[in-house]
C-alpha cells in the first residue's frame, strides 16, 4: 500500500482532526508529552472529557455547515460576477435581476423534473418488486382474514412429535394436496361476491324436526380437503370418547361404550354445532399443530367457507357472501376438525365423568351420557350445569330443548341405537317400516310389476345396516329381506 493510500486509510479510520494532531506529533510541531483536543487531558474527568467530546462534534458540525454557506455564496458570486462580465456595458439590473431569476426558475424546474422522475422510477420499482413477489407467494387472501401471513415459523418438533409434513411455504402445501399453485391460489383466496360457487348447496330434513343446511365441497376443492384429512387430521390423536367419523368407530361402537338399561341415560345437543367453528378456531387448530400463522391460515382457508346467497344482476348470477367464514358439514376434513376442536372439552367431560361413575361419549353433536347405580346418589340438575358450563367455556352451546333425561321405564336410546333391551337394537317403528317396503316389495313381484330401484337399494341398505347392528337379533327379517332382493 503507498504511502497516500495508508493516509487516506488513517483519516477515514480517525478522522481529518485526528490524523492532522498526530502528524504534528509526528514532526515536531506538537509535544509528544501533550495530549491532543481529542484525547484526555491532565486533570480532566472522564465525564468533562465526554462532555468536551461532544462540544467538540458539535462544533465540527457547525464548522461544516458554516464552510457549506462560504462555498455556496462563493458559487452566488461566482455567478454574479460571470453575469457582470456579461452585461458589463449595460448594467442594466433589471434585466439582470430578470435573467437571474429565469435561470434560477429553470434550475430549480428542472430540480423538481428530475426529483419526480427518480420518483416514479422508484415507485415503479417497488410495484414491479410487489407484483413478482405477489405472482411467487400467497401475500393476501381475504379481507379479515390475512392478518396473521407474516408468521412464517413453525414449530417444527411439535409437527414432528405429531408425524404431520413440516410445510414452510404455500408451494409446499400445493404439492402435499397434489394440485397446481394457481390452483391453491384460487381456493386459498375469499371473495365477498364470485361467480362461481364451489359448494353445492341443499337442505336435508332432521328427524327431530325441520332442516339441515349442507354445503358440498365441489370436485376441486373436495379433492384438497381429502388431502388435508388424509395427510394431516387422521394422524392427530382424538378422545377416546369421540366416536364420529373416525375409522373403526362409529354409532355402534359408541353405543356399546354404554351398559343396555341403565337407571339414567342423559342426551345432549350442541346447537349449531359446525357453524360455530369459524375460521379463527380451524387456524388455531392448525397453528396449535405446530403451523406458522401463514401455513395455519392457508390450510384454514381451504377447510372453511361462508354462506352465500345467489343474486341475479345484469342477467347474470351472482353468489353473495352472507356470514363469516365457518366450517362446512359436507366436507370430507370438517368432523375431523370437529374431534380435534373438541379433544380439551371431550377430556374435562369425560374427567367430571369419571368422578360421578358416568359413561360418556360423542359422536358429533351428540353426547350421551348413562349411569348405573341409585340416582339419590347423583345430583342431575348440578351434573348438568356442571355439562354446560364446561361446553360453553369450550365455544360451543348446549341445545337445552334436545336435552332427553331418559329412565328405565322410557326408551333409551343413542344415536338411533336402541340399548333399552339386553341386545342392542333398532326401534320397532323402524322394523316396521322395513316390513312393509319388502312386503309391498313382494306383492309387486307377484304381480309381474317391476320393483323401483330406489326401492331396492333403500332395502339393502337397512339389511345392511341391521346386520351392524344385531345381525342375530334380526335374524329372520334380514334373511327374507336377503332372499327377496336375490329373486328380484
Amino acid at each position: 500500500m503507498d504511502t497516500r493510500s495508508e493516509y487516506r486509510k488513517l483519516v477515514s479510520e480517525m478522522g481529518k482532526k485526528e490524523f492532522t494532531f498526530l502528524k504534528m506529533q509526528e514532526y515536531g510541531f506538537w509535544p509528544e508529552h501533550l495530549p491532543t483536543p481529542y484525547e484526555r487531558q491532565q486533570n480532566e474527568t472522564k465525564q468533562d472529557f465526554e462532555n468536551r467530546k461532544k462540544l467538540l462534534d458539535a462544533f465540527q458540525k457547525l464548522s461544516e455547515q458554516i464552510a457549506g454557506v462560504y462555498k455556496e455564496k462563493r458559487e452566488i458570486e461566482s455567478k454574479l460576477h460571470s453575469l457582470q462580465k456579461q452585461y458589463q456595458n449595460t448594467w442594466d439590473y433589471e434585466k439582470i435581476r430578470a435573467v437571474v431569476s429565469q435561470e434560477i426558475m429553470k434550475e430549480s424546474i428542472a430540480r423538481r423534473a428530475e426529483r419526480k422522475a427518480e420518483r416514479e422510477r422508484q415507485k415503479q420499482l417497488k410495484t414491479e418488486a410487489w407484483q413478482k413477489k405477489k405472482a411467487e407467494n400467497i401475500l393476501f387472501i381475504g379481507r379479515g382474514y390475512s392478518n396473521l401471513l407474516h408468521k412464517k415459523e413453525n414449530d417444527v418438533q411439535k409437527l414432528q412429535q405429531n408425524g404431520l409434513p413440516v410445510l414452510e411455504t404455500d408451494r409446499d402445501v400445493a404439492e402435499l394436496l397434489g394440485i397446481d399453485y394457481s390452483t391453491l391460489r384460487y381456493l386459498a383466496y375469499h371473495r365477498d361476491v364470485v361467480t362461481f360457487d364451489n359448494y353445492y348447496r341443499f337442505d336435508i330434513p332432521k328427524k327431530s324436526g325441520g332442516t339441515r343446511h349442507i354445503a358440498a365441497p365441489k370436485t376441486q376443492l373436495k379433492t384438497a380437503q381429502r388431502q388435508i384429512l388424509e395427510k394431516i387430521l387422521e394422524k392427530i390423536e382424538v378422545s377416546d370418547a369421540a366416536h364420529g367419523f373416525i375409522k373403526s368407530k362409529s354409532v355402534l361402537t359408541g353405543a356399546k361404550v354404554h351398559n343396555t338399561s341403565p337407571d339414567l341415560l342423559i342426551n345432549i345437543d350442541l346447537k349449531d354445532f359446525f357453524p360455530t367453528i369459524t375460521f379463527e378456531r380451524v387456524r388455531g387448530m392448525y397453528q396449535y399443530l405446530g403451523y406458522s400463522g401463514y401455513i395455519a391460515s392457508i390450510l384454514a382457508m381451504i377447510c372453511t367457507y361462508c354462506e352465500r346467497m345467489a343474486v341475479e344482476i345484469k342477467d347474470e348470477t351472482k353468489y353473495i357472501k352472507t356470514s363469516d367464514r365457518i366450517l362446512p358439514q359436507g366436507s370430507p376434513a370438517s368432523p375431523m376438525i370437529t374431534n380435534i376442536i373438541c379433544k380439551r372439552m371431550d377430556k374435562r367431560i369425560n374427567g367430571l365423568c369419571q368422578k360421578l361413575g358416568i359413561t360418556y361419549t360423542r359422536y358429533a353433536d351428540d353426547m350421551s351420557f348413562s349411569y348405573s347405580g341409585d340416582l339419590k346418589n347423583l345430583a342431575i340438575v348440578s351434573f348438568l350445569k356442571s355439562i354446560k358450563n364446561i361446553v360453553e367455556q369450550e365455544g360451543f352451546h348446549m341445545n337445552e330443548e334436545k336435552t332427553h333425561i331418559l329412565r328405565k321405564h322410557k326408551r333409551q336410546y343413542i344415536t338411533g341405537i336402541v340399548i333399552n333391551n339386553e341386545q342392542i337394537g333398532v326401534t320397532k317403528k323402524w322394523i316396521k317400516i322395513l316390513r312393509a317396503s319388502i312386503h309391498n316389495a313382494e306383492k309387486k313381484k307377484s304381480a309381474g310389476e317391476a320393483v323401483p330401484k330406489q326401492t331396492k337399494q333403500e332395502i339393502a341398505g337397512k339389511l345392511a345396516w341391521l346386520k351392524s347392528v344385531n345381525a342375530q337379533r334380526y335374524q329372520k327379517i334380514i334373511q327374507q329381506g336377503t332372499a327377496l332382493l336375490k329373486s328380484l
